[in-house]
């Protein structure tokens, strides 16, 4: 998951999940990533939204900074823990109650992709090495 999810995620997001792709691109105008670290043995990956759409990022926010971590559990399954912090820009006034809104809205759409890129990796095994 960690390979799939996370390092390769640009070359399998548009096969697993086409449609959102299609529906991000035409909603929004942009997001601007950069990767921090990336850490294959200890199974984290640091990156930062460091420009977007106001429809994404609060105007009052400089960046906003991103640690995923993945654990592997005995079943053979993965655990998924997801941190960020908010970077304000110099002088601006953050509400919190929307910054915490946003987080939110981020997590469930973090979840729900992860969740599709765990189905298609469990429904085609050997798809992904393949590419």
């Amino acid at each position: 998951m960690f390979e799939t999810f996370l390092v390769d995620s640009e070359i399998l997001l548009p096969k697993i999940l086409p449609h959102a792709i299609k529906s991000v691109r035409s909603e929004l105008s942009h997001v601007k990533e950069r990767i921090d670290a990336i850490d294959k043995k200890k199974l984290t990956y640091d990156y930062s939204v460091i420009g977007s759409d106001p429809a994404l990022m609060n105007k009052a926010l400089d960046k906003i900074s991103f640690r995923i971590e993945v654990e592997s559990c005995p079943d053979g399954g993965s655990i998924f823990k997801r941190s960020s912090k908010s970077y304000a820009t110099d002088g601006a006034e953050v509400n919190e109650e929307e910054i915490k809104a946003g987080q939110e809205k981020a997590m469930e759409a973090f979840v729900g992709i992860s969740r599709a890129f765990e189905a298609y990796i469990l429904a085609n095994p050997d798809a992904y090495y393949f590419i």
